[in-house]
């Protein structure tokens, strides 16, 4: 994971007070997708060598051919049996299910912002930026994004892959800089196409829960024709179709919904939002004040509520709802918005994908090969209808901040109920359309020769792949209409004015350019046998491109943040890797990479693995490695993406308790939304890693396998944004990072009444990219598989894939204290940290029986729990942890106790998110010629998504749900029917 912000959350819009009544802290969205069922590759050792003899074939990680399955570093192998049993409808899917996989990914369930709608991959919780994701064994380009949530600097989407057209997928859980160079830190997931596939296949396939939600669907197209070695060639293409429904998130009911709804008082009333198309108008505290804050000894002289609508929409304001017990809407009758009709548990979304892939003999030692691939991805999201508010909202030009806008009804105005006052509005454009619309589109070809020359086996291709994006925001307000609401024109007249609101497009474009060329070839001869060589060069042109919407760029939209980029870096590589098999039961491997990145001095990285065959049964192996991160395109071009801060505390606004303002501040200051920007730092130095493993396999009989790989990895100098509340605290010694309201009316007064100087309202807050301080990550991966020939009875299969993290450390600055973090939220564990969700346990156990024409198979899989505790801040450490949530204490050691589920330790005493148990079962029959039928069930006793309260409070980011999407899934007890027809 990167030092994401952990008390707030990057977002590309603004919302206006009255949409976020509560603090809350997000992680960027996520959802787990359905439990699947799919394996580890087995633990083989000697006494499988007496099978037949295996092909040399290229293993991920090494550019040396290998016949062993075992080599000297840990790799799982998902095959196309497993991915078959899983159920998985999308690569993503499939990825959800591996034990090493971390939370801190992004997943297109519903909007997310600047990742909206792509998904990634976490090996480790390291980062989507720290695993490197192949297709057939190269690079693919980053997606068109520009996200400043720390670890999102670049994606891989894994929507761009086709899951039908996988042969099977290499996982390689160890630091592969020295061979693949840059973001290789966590690991490699390498998905590998179909290869001389001959024969025509379609396929059908539909899901859905047992209440009919989640339901997906989709087709499949296959054909391949020719042998490479007998006819001289291979060519097949496959197409994909498919769709997936909106679900509503109040129909989302596979959670612990009945403690969802007790403790967050959700969907327990109708309540949706106090802000809807009847206004609610607050006084101005003194003329020219600008300031419109009510509490409640106030509100009765300072706040009129309109009541205009129908009476099944009006109603009383209560703490049932949710709301605050400080809420000015408490006791109140107002007109509701019933928000519920946009918050989705999952967005609409369509995929379309063809890939082509052909191999031509050119000779007898040589061969073309090429492929191509174009994928789309369409996800569309609704949302409330765009609002206004009593704040200042900051608006953005392409370059800087643009003029800001504050809802201010002069006297006479025809709204504004006071006569001698000035006013402020919150109002909802009730009649607007609200939501987005991202389509990406992957283009990707590959063309290249391989062959042999003597002892040397060469190849040598180009790749060419490009990603775009088309980001649309519906209904956004135009700032020159909405600005003739302070000029005069009535709200009536405004939300009648068809120029109002803009659909606002942004258009983006990712791209790679890429030559590479390697030769291996054996030589000499060592105990155990000849040794290997290869050695290797890549050229690469990386290019982004981020434009935004003309009417965004010149400043004229409300509240909606700029991402505008233009660049490109070529990037010159060199590689050597030599195995040396000593002796017949031991070998090690060498491999090192010199990369070379505009700017930044030329980075060379080494790795060393060896491997010992104790005996028959026992063999040892481990790797020692470093590793980099060059800067991401995105951190090193000028400009890049402006964004909003979500819930900051502001210390010369707000108490110590975080919840309390000031003297002429007012609750949203402790909660603020600002603008923020990065920028772009030629400073900025690679990342670098250091990594260990090793390993244990073990085979008692010819049957069982065990392996135990034991790793530890350590990043250092993580490329982030500097962090808000640094920011603030430190505003005094760099005050340039820290843009105020300079209107010394709205300066606030200290306990004695003295004007704090410059303590007007947030602005914007500059979070320039550094390099941060480490992470360190230590534990242990345990595969187990059995296999028994049951004979007359058919063959029974079983795996265990399971990891366990021992430590978890993260230090956001260096020289920060480092402690185990493992099985908490880390930022709430220490409070100085960003958010991170580090379960101890992730485990998947499954079994296949093969009878006939008739196979079973039935999985489990375990998520651990994690702890909600308070532990830490930076450098002091509690002598009693409490509890992140529930009614504050006077034994807590902060007073900034989370209390927005007051009764959460009364029905949560262990404070801690629970863990998760599901059960899975799948038949497939083959029992009529060319068809294959397969059902898979997943999560058959439909085990509740544990309760996570995090994610059951308000939140203008991450829709209400009441479970961690990172961690678990909603869909409870869900079917999938799958037909497949070979001709």
């Amino acid at each position: 994971m990167g030092f994401k912000t952990n008390k707030s959350q990057f977002s590309t819009k603004n919302f206006s007070p009255g949409v976020i009544l509560k603090k809350h802290f997000v992680l960027k969205q996520s959802v787990i997708a359905v439990a699947l069922t799919l394996g580890t590759s087995h633990v083989a050792l000697a006494q499988e060598a007496a099978a037949a003899p295996a092909a040399t074939v290229y293993i991920t990680g090494s550019n040396l051919k290998r016949t062993e399955k075992e080599g000297t570093q840990p790799i799982q192998v998902i095959t196309s049996k497993d991915i078959r049993d899983s159920g998985a409808a999308t690569v993503t899917e499939l990825m959800r299910k591996v034990p090493s996989m971390g939370s801190d990914i992004n997943l297109d369930t519903n909007d997310g912002g600047f990742s909206r709608g792509v998904s990634t991959a976490s090996l480790r919780g390291l980062s989507s930026t720290s695993t490197l994701i192949l297709l057939n064994g190269r690079r693919m380009t980053p997606a068109a994004y520009a996200d400043p949530n720390n670890g999102n600097s670049t994606l891989y989407d894994l929507n761009a892959i086709p899951l039908s057209a996988l042969e099977r997928v290499e996982i390689l859980k160890d630091g592969a800089s020295a061979v693949y160079g840059s973001d290789a830190i966590g690991g490699v997931i390498n998905f590998i196409t179909k290869t001389n596939y001959q024969g025509t296949e379609v396929s059908a396939r539909a899901s859905a829960n047992d209440d009919g939600n989640f339901a997906r669907k989709g087709a499949n197209f296959f054909f391949g024709k020719g042998d490479v070695e007998s006819d001289g060639y291979n060519v097949f293409i496959t197409a994909d179709v498919s769709q997936r429904d909106r679900v509503l998130r109040k129909d989302v009911k596979d959670i612990e919904f009945e403690t969802y709804q007790l403790l967050n008082g959700r969907f327990a009333t109708p309540y949706g939002s106090t802000t809807s198309g009847s206004p609610s108008f607050y006084r101005e505290s003194g003329p020219g004040s600008r300031n419109f804050a009510v509490n409640r000894s106030n509100m009765g002289q300072r706040m009129i509520t309109r009541t205009n609508c129908e009476p099944s929409q009006q109603l009383v304001g209560s703490t049932a709802m949710g709301l605050p017990a400080t809420s000015v809407f408490i006791g109140r009758t107002f007109c509701n918005f019933d928000a519920s009709r946009f918050s989705e548990g999952i967005g609409d979304g369509k995929d379309a994908s063809v890939m082509t892939r052909g191999v031509f003999k050119l000779g007898q030692n040589t061969k073309a090969f090429a492929e191509a691939g174009y994928a789309r991805t369409k996800r569309s999201y609704t949302s409330n209808p765009s609002t206004i508010g009593t704040s200042t909202i900051t608006n953005f030009t392409s370059a800087a901040v643009g003029d800001p806008f504050q809802a201010i009804l002069g006297i006479g105005h025809p709204d504004n109920p006071f006569p001698d006052a000035r006013s402020s509005v919150t109002y909802r454009f009730e009649n607007l359309r609200g939501g987005t619309e991202t389509i990406n589109d992957n283009t990707r070809v590959v063309a290249g020769l391989q062959g042999n020359v003597g002892n040397w086996d060469w190849e040598s291709a180009v790749l060419y792949n490009k990603a775009t994006q088309e980001d649309t925001y519906f209904g956004m307000l135009y700032l020159p209409t909405l600005r003739k609401l302070n000029a005069g024109t009535s709200l009536a007249a405004l939300s009648a004015d068809p120029t109002l609101a803009r659909d606002v497009t942004s258009n983006n474009m990712a791209s790679i350019l890429q030559w590479d060329a390697k030769v291996s070839t054996q030589f000499g001869q060592l105990g155990g046998g000849a040794m290997g060589l290869a050695v290797g060069a890549e050229v690469r042109r990386e290019k982004i491109k981020m434009t935004p919407d003309a009417a965004l760029a010149r400043g004229d939209i409300y509240g909606l943040a700029n991402t505008i980029i233009d660049g490109e870096r070529d990037v010159k590589s060199g590689f050597v890797e030599l195995r040396t098999p000593f002796l017949k039961n031991f070998e090690m491997d060498f491999a090192g990479r010199v990369d070379k990145y505009p700017g930044i001095k030329t980075n060379f990285v080494p790795k060393v693995g060896a491997k010992w065959t104790v005996s028959d049964g026992i063999a040892l192996r481990g790797t020692y490695g470093r590793g980099f991160r060059a800067p991401a395109l995105v951190q090193v071009t000028p400009g890049g993406a402006q964004f909003f801060l979500r819930d900051l505390y502001d210390p010369r606004r707000c108490e110590a308790d975080r919840e309390t303002p000031r003297e002429g501040a007012t609750e949203v200051d402790c909660a603020k939304s600002a603008a923020g920007t990065g920028g772009a730092n030629p400073d900025l130095v690679p990342e670098k890693s250091k990594s260990i493993s090793f390993g244990v396999l073990f085979s008692p009989t010819s049957t069982f396998d065990i392996g135990l790989d034991f790793y530890k990895i350590r990043k250092e100098g993580e490329v982030a944004l500097g962090s808000e509340e640094d920011a603030l605290r430190d505003e005094d010694r760099t005050p340039g990072n820290v843009v105020r309201d300079p209107n010394p009316a709205n300066w606030v007064r200290d306990a004695n009444g003295n004007v704090v100087q410059n303590s007007g309202p947030l602005l914007m807050v500059k979070l320039p990219w550094k390099n941060q301080g480490s992470i360190e990550v230590r534990g242990v991966d345990i595969d187990m598989a059995y296999r028994k020939n049951l004979g007359e009875w058919g063959s029974l299969n079983s795996k265990l894939t399971s990891s366990y993290s021992d430590y978890y450390s993260l230090a956001a600055n260096a020289g920060d204290p480092e402690r185990n973090l493992a099985g908490t939220n880390i930022g709430y564990a220490d409070y100085s940290l960003p958010t991170s969700y580090q379960p101890r346990w992730k485990s998947t156990l499954s079994s296949s029986w093969t009878l006939g024409t008739h196979a079973f198979n039935a999985s489990i899989d375990y998520t651990g729990r994690v702890s909600l505790l308070r532990r830490y801040n930076r450098e002091v450490t509690y002598d009693q942890p409490f509890c992140q949530y529930g009614a504050r204490k006077d034994s807590d050691a902060e007073k900034d106790r989370d209390t927005s589920v007051p009764l959460y330790e009364a029905y949560f005493p262990e404070c801690s998110i629970n863990s998760w148990t599901r059960l899975g079962v799948g038949y497939t029959y083959t029992g009529i010629k060319n068809l294959t039928l397969n059902l898979n069930i997943q999560n058959v006793l439909d085990t509740k998504a544990p309760y996570d309260p995090a994610f059951g409070t308000n939140s203008s980011v991450q829709p209400l749900a009441g479970y961690n999407e990172g961690l678990h899934n909603p869909y409870g007890r869900y079917f999938q029917l799958t037909a497949r027809y070979a001709f």
